[in-house]
């Protein structure tokens, strides 16, 4: 896993969610359009077993869209656990001089909103897998 340093704001999310849920985060990540909250492994069901409308709240305490995933120690695990809502179809990952290329192709009505405003939402995804594995891309198929 790479370095990573956490801000004043980062530590709010972090803490915010941890008060709610009362589950400990491995990752928090966001962009100026969403917010990652990634948990440990088989803790997704403690995550919403307490509160299920936890996603609803957050989104209106942070004006965002917010994601909650699980965490794996699956590289093909995790990238299906973080792009679960945007109907994935399938996942291509290649290892050539060991380096990680992965490809996504999700439905067709999905491929924006997983693209995100400038690319903004497929670089937070990218970035929230490369801190759990050394990849060197991510891309959605069109």
């Amino acid at each position: 896993m790479k370095e990573v340093t956490i801000d004043n704001k980062i530590m709010g999310y972090i803490a915010m969610f941890e008060k709610l849920t009362r589950v400990e985060l491995k990752q928090c990540l966001e962009n100026e359009d969403m917010i990652i909250f990634v948990v440990g492994e088989r803790r997704l069901q403690d995550v919403f077993g307490r509160n299920q409308d936890i996603i609803t709240s957050l989104r209106e305490k942070l004006s965002k869209q917010v994601l909650v995933a699980e965490a794996s120690r699956d590289l093909l695990t995790l990238v299906r656990n973080l792009l679960f809502r945007f109907s994935l179809k399938e996942i291509n990952i290649s290892w050539k001089n060991g380096q990680v290329d992965i490809l996504v192709s999700v439905d067709p009505m999905e491929v924006g909103k997983l693209i995100g405003k400038e690319g903004r939402n497929i670089k937070l995804f990218r970035e929230a897998v490369g801190r759990f594995f050394p990849i060197k891309s991510m891309n959605v198929k069109q």
